[in-house]
C-alpha cells in the first residue's frame, strides 16, 4: 500500500503541489527566513545530513520543506532551510516539497515561525525565544506598524498569540515585553515570572525569613483581584486562627503579567489598597455575624433524588 504524501496544513496557506523539485533552482536571494533571528544552525543540518546519508531519509511521510513558484522555474524557499542546506551538503539534485500560495506576506512570516511545530517526528529544528520575538517583529512591521505608527497591545497580543506558542518554547509575557522593547514600544524594562519561576524566586527570597509566606501572579494594575484574594486572605486568617496569633506575620511575594512596565508602581500600590478594602469589608460582615439577630442562610433543595418526588 502506497502512503499518499504528507501536505502542510494552514489557514491562508493554499497547496498548489507536492513533489520533487530541482534543488538548483531555489533562488538562494528569495530565501530570506525571517523566523530565524541568527540563521541557521550547522549542528541541526549535520542530522539531517546523517539521516540522508544513511537513506533512513522519507520526506513524503513528514511535513515537507515549503516553497513558492517564481518566475522563471525558480522557488522562494520559505521553510525548510536546514533540510535545504542539508540536500546542498549531500549533493543531492533533488528535493521534496510542498509547491504552495499564501494570501498575505504576514501569514507566510507567520507559517515561517510555526512549521516547527507542525512536524516533530523528525529531526526538529525548533524556534527559540529570539526567533518568535523577530517573527512577531516582522510581523507587525510587514503590517505598517513603527515608533511612528504603535500598534495597540491588543494587536501586539493578537500577533504573538498567533505564533502558538507553547509553555516549552517561551512565555508569551516575555515575548510581549521583548517585542516592545526592540520595536521601541516600551517606556520600562519589565523582569516577568511564570507561576513556576515566580514561586521559586520567592523561595529564594523567603530563605531567612521564618515568617510563612505564598506567591500570588497578578493580570491587572487595577488592584481587584476578589477571588484570587479573598482566598489569600482566608489563608492567613487560618494561620492566624490556628496559632491563636493576631500579630502573626505573613508574606506575600507578588508579580504581575500582561501589565505595562510603567503601570507596575500603580499596580503595587492599588493592590495595598484593595487589600485594605477586604479587610474593611471583614471588619464589617463580623458585626453583621456578631449580632444576635443574625440569622444564617437557609438551604432549600431543588428536586433532584428519587426521594425528593413528592416535594
Amino acid at each position: 500500500m502506497k502512503l499518499k504524501p504528507r501536505e502542510p496544513k494552514f489557514k491562508g496557506m493554499k497547496v498548489i503541489d507536492v513533489r520533487y523539485i530541482n534543488t538548483n533552482d531555489v533562488d538562494k536571494f528569495a530565501r530570506k527566513n525571517k523566523a530565524r533571528k541568527e540563521g541557521i544552525q550547522g549542528t541541526q543540518v549535520a542530522k539531517f545530513e546523517k539521516l540522508i546519508k544513511a537513506e533512513v531519509y522519507e520526506p513524503w511521510y513528514n511535513i515537507p520543506p515549503v516553497v513558492i513558484q517564481m518566475p522563471g522555474n525558480k522557488y522562494e524557499l520559505v521553510a525548510g532551510e536546514h533540510r535545504f542546506q542539508a540536500h546542498k551538503g549531500q549533493n543531492k539534485k533533488k528535493f521534496w516539497v510542498a509547491i504552495v500560495e499564501f494570501d498575505t506576506v504576514s501569514n507566510k512570516l507567520l507559517y515561517q515561525s510555526i512549521e516547527n511545530k507542525l512536524d516533530t517526528s523528525y529531526t526538529a529544528t525548533p524556534r527559540s525565544l529570539d526567533d518568535i520575538v523577530n517573527s512577531a517583529k516582522s510581523i507587525l512591521i510587514e503590517e505598517g506598524f513603527s515608533i511612528s505608527n504603535i500598534p495597540s497591545d491588543h494587536k501586539i497580543w493578537k500577533v504573538i498569540k498567533s505564533l502558538e506558542i507553547s509553555t516549552e518554547e517561551a512565555h508569551q509575557t516575555e515575548v510581549h515585553e521583548k517585542v516592545k522593547k526592540e520595536m521601541g514600544f516600551a517606556n520600562h524594562d519589565i523582569q516577568t515570572y511564570s507561576a513556576k519561576t515566580g514561586k521559586a524566586l520567592a523561595a529564594k527570597m523567603n530563605n531567612d525569613d521564618p515568617n510563612p509566606y505564598t506567591t500570588r501572579l497578578y493580570n491587572t494594575d487595577k488592584g481587584s483581584s476578589r477571588d484570587l484574594d479573598v482566598r489569600l486572605y482566608f489563608e492567613q486568617l487560618e494561620l492566624k486562627l490556628k496559632f491563636n496569633n493576631p500579630s502573626q506575620k505573613y508574606n506575600v511575594y507578588a508579580h504581575w503579567q500582561k501589565v505595562k512596565g510603567e503601570k507596575i508602581p500603580d499596580a503595587r500600590i492599588n493592590k495595598q489598597k484593595f487589600w485594605k478594602q477586604i479587610e474593611d469589608k471583614i471588619i464589617n460582615y463580623a458585626k453583621i455575624l456578631m449580632s444576635p439577630d443574625y440569622v444564617s442562610p437557609t438551604l432549600i433543595p431543588l428536586p433532584q433524588i428519587e426521594s425528593d418526588e413528592n416535594v
